[in-house]
């Protein structure tokens, strides 16, 4: 049985999530030191004076109130009328934000209008990723950075491996495919490993594409012993987890892979 996402499928299960979603990551120590590393990646890539950022899936809007915290002008793209329920009563996006309703295939933005466009968790709900990486390449500036955070499909096999689930690991492989799960709702997700989504960057007209993993702890200790290391000594965690990003051969291991690029200015 395939598990392809579909628009309408994640459209629902992040309607049924909004209101949990920002304290998921106050709730879930994983969850926490995850969104904590990427964005430490992503800010270092950002252009030094203020631009204008594509937040692809912006969500409830958390990285898109880091950037205006950094006085970038925010285009966010968020399908879920619930997610936008919840952005729309943040304070800090009053202003210097414009939010598209659209999913990332449809949204109507202008070719080479971004000096960033970020896609933090949201690429691998497109139903061709190839076809999304293209748009956003298109979006971006000659020389602006592209960047996406996505589920890595060797980290979920070790996952699946451990908890006994072998067939499930070789069907994820087989498919690239895994489920997300919330309140009852349901939506399949692309899974990538390294040398696929950094394949699909260069394709899509990336240079000096890059990748590292994000939570690579999680990979050798679990979901439960990460998360219980977290919880002792959250510092600590970080700590080891920014040198291990720095070791191409753990990309895969992460719990999630971010990759990055920039659209060659030629």
């Amino acid at each position: 049985m395939t598990h392809r996402p579909t628009a309408a499928e994640a459209v629902a299960l992040y309607d049924a999530f909004a209101r949990d979603y920002d304290r998921s990551f106050d709730t879930e120590p994983m969850r926490r030191v995850y969104e904590r590393l990427a964005w430490e990646r992503v800010a270092a890539l950002l252009p030094p004076t203020p631009g204008r950022v594509v937040d692809v899936g912006c969500g409830t809007g958390r990285n898109a109130e880091r950037l205006r915290a950094l006085g970038h002008e925010v285009v966010g793209i968020e399908p879920s009328p619930e997610m936008r329920a919840v952005l729309s009563g943040k304070s800090a996006l009053a202003d210097g934000f414009i939010l598209r309703p659209e999913t990332m295939e449809d949204a109507p933005l202008p070719e080479a209008g971004a000096d960033a466009v970020l896609a933090m968790g949201s690429l691998q709900y497109a139903a061709d990723p190839r076809g999304a990486l293209a748009r956003f390449v298109r979006w971006a500036r000659p020389g602006a950075p592209v960047c996406v955070l996505v589920d890595s499909s060797i980290a979920l096999t070790f996952e699946l491996l451990r908890l006994g689930r072998g067939e499930e690991a070789l069907v994820r492989l087989d498919e690239g495919c895994g489920v997300f799960a919330h309140a009852g709702r349901r939506s399949g997700v692309h899974l990538f490993d390294a040398g696929r989504i950094t394949a699909l960057l260069r394709e899509a007209g990336l240079a000096r594409v890059e990748a590292c993993g994000i939570l690579v702890t999680a990979s050798a200790q679990g979901r439960e012993g990460c998360a219980a290391a977290i919880r002792a000594d959250e510092e600590g965690v970080l700590a080891l987890e920014r040198r291990l990003q720095e070791v191409p051969a753990l990309t895969d291991a992460g719990k999630h892979i971010l990759a990055w690029g920039y659209r060659d200015p030629a």
